[in-house]
């Protein structure tokens, strides 16, 4: 039943998962409102004399904005588990819903009872994306706002949900302070944690061993050979086209992709351990 309300009567819900609305685009939003009218009344419910959005929380603050004394409601009958689900289900297809709320969201479903699988089939989602966002919440508080506010990104908060707060901290800090530039750098500085916990120490300058003479002559050789064999396959090719195999034998292009295919495997397996040594050194 759609019957305008007094705008003092519509209360939002405390449950609602979203809690950040963009003041710009609200004001836009309220704008369009005071020129057109409302186009879709928004979601009510009855509450102790007063009615509880379930659904349309942005446009009621909009008209709030513009002042108006009333609102167009579809008011509907629904239970607090109802409500709760209509909730996440509306804000899950906005696309600027921050991960923290859809993470504190569905934990609060679990906490009131589904489970990760019922929770799924009810909203729509994998459960993959369900357990991917409670575990977020395993993240440091600081985190969570940087993850939320995009200061850092979700991909790698990902990585460091099953880590020590102290690490996640530690490892957040190397990567804002440059130390750690990218995700493959921040992915091996979290398996390097994971290491260290399940070797039951610490790696540091102790533990080390000295280098020998002839490591130090092998890193030397490494390096030189590594040199030499990007600037001779760098010197085969020109604006993305190996000119040097086109211009002697075009028939060896496939072996030549299969050679460089395994070489290609052989460098990213050598291009993580590196990566994790590097970051071991940082963690000392």
């Amino acid at each position: 039943m759609k019957k305008r309300i007094p705008l003092n009567l519509v209360i939002p819900n405390p449950d609602q998962p979203r809690k950040h609305f963009d003041p710009v685009k609200l004001r836009e939003l309220a704008e369009s409102i005071r020129e057109r009218g409302l186009i879709q009344a928004i979601t009510v419910r009855p509450v102790d004399g007063k009615f509880m959005i379930v659904g349309g929380e942005r446009r009621w603050r909009a008209h709030q904005l513009i002042e108006a004394a009333d609102i167009l409601c579809e008011v509907v009958k629904i239970d607090d588990n109802e409500m709760a689900l209509q909730a996440i289900v509306e804000n899950l297809a906005r696309a600027d819903i921050k991960p923290l709320e859809e993470a504190r969201a569905f934990q609060a479903m679990i906490d009131r009872g589904w489970t990760v699988e019922q929770l799924a089939k009810d909203i729509g989602v994998q459960p993959t994306r369900i357990k991917a966002r409670t575990a977020l919440l395993n993240l440091d508080e600081t985190i969570q706002k940087l993850v939320d506010s995009g200061a850092f990104p979700l991909g790698h908060a990902n990585d460091l949900v099953d880590l020590p707060t102290a690490d996640q901290i530690n490892i957040v800090r190397l990567f804002s302070s440059g130390k750690l530039k990218d995700w493959s750098s921040i992915k091996a500085a979290a398996q390097a944690v994971r290491d260290r916990i399940e070797q039951g120490g610490m790696f540091d300058d102790e533990n080390r061993p000295e280098p020998s003479k002839d490591d130090i002559a092998a890193m030397s050789r490494m390096e030189k050979t590594v040199e030499r064999i990007i600037a001779a396959i760098a010197g085969g090719f020109k604006d993305g086209e190996c000119i040097a195999l086109k211009s002697v034998d075009p028939t060896k292009a496939d072996k030549w992709a299969d050679t460089l295919a395994a070489a290609s495997r052989s460098i990213r397996s050598m291009e993580s351990q590196l990566r994790q040594a590097h970051a071991r050194s940082m963690l000392v």
